[in-house]
């Protein structure tokens, strides 16, 4: 089984304006970074069964820009508040197991992907990993029982993404 997790694009600072984190956007900037990453991904030939996007604004935009180019099926697009950025690692990984999947993608937030990732290849949330806005990790599941565990298969920055469209 293969899980893809993919940090939200580039966004709008907290301002007097834009006061609630949830409802920060996507900046302009951001948006067209994302477009394309997405395509990249898809050159990598990337395809997921469903891609689970946290609920705050900035993540579902950027799990619908990708949806469009790596979803299998369509309507395969759902939203987890276990992707949020302050739920424990631990309430991510129990839902994971009620998923029956070949092929997924998670859309979230620093530091809750960095942490998932290094509990599922490590057994730890000490391992020290940094992802990047717009940037992407591929782990190979290699065993749900009784723990999750991984092979970290790819950890790609936005500038290593962009470059395979170029």
């Amino acid at each position: 089984m293969d899980l893809y997790l993919f940090r939200h694009g580039k966004a709008e600072e907290k301002t007097g304006l834009v006061t609630s984190d949830s409802g920060r956007k996507l900046t302009e900037i951001g948006i067209k970074e994302i477009e394309t990453i997405s395509k990249s991904l898809k050159v990598l030939d990337i395809e997921v069964d469903y891609i689970i996007s946290s609920p705050l604004k900035r993540a579902k935009q950027t799990a619908d820009i990708i949806s469009k180019d790596l979803l299998k099926r369509k309507k395969q697009f759902l939203i987890w508040d276990e992707l949020k950025p302050e739920i424990p690692v631990e309430e991510t990984i129990k839902k994971i197991y009620s998923l029956n999947f070949s092929s997924i993608m998670f859309v979230g937030h620093e530091p809750h992907l960095s942490s998932l990732i290094s509990n599922i290849i490590s057994g730890s949330t000490k391992t020290e990993i940094l992802l990047k806005k717009g940037g992407f990790a591929h782990i190979e599941l290699i065993s749900n029982t009784p723990v999750l565990r991984g092979t970290l298969k790819s950890l790609m920055t936005p500038k290593q993404l962009k470059k395979l469209c170029s």
